[in-house]
């Protein structure tokens, strides 16, 4: 993802934003992976095939910052979802972020 991100903010104009968000570490859905899912550390395969990293707040901003953009948010959003139908409650997490690319000076 570092990589990524280095190339995104490479193309950003001076004062562009690169708004991120992504499951954040100890989300339900992490925590409902079984034995055998787990590739690496917090990166899982599903069923389907798919891959999931679940991120830190200092992860997001050591990539971002790295990458020479300066934060303006990076938030850990932790919200209880509840399914009325099934009457299950289900501990969401997400880390939301906002990045920006430094103004050129002349």
């Amino acid at each position: 993802m570092p990589y990524v991100i280095t190339r995104l903010a490479h193309a950003l104009k001076p004062g562009g934003k690169i708004l991120f968000r992504d499951y954040g570490r100890h989300d339900l859905s992490q925590l409902r992976f079984k034995k055998g899912h787990c590739l690496f550390d917090n990166f899982y395969v599903r069923g389907d095939g798919t891959r999931v990293y679940f991120f830190t707040k200092d992860e997001i901003h050591n990539i971002f910052t790295s990458a020479g953009l300066n934060e303006i948010q990076n938030v850990r959003d932790k919200r209880l979802q509840v399914n009325r139908r099934k009457k299950v409650a289900m501990q969401r997490v997400w880390i939301q972020a906002k990045y920006q690319k430094p103004e050129q000076h002349s």
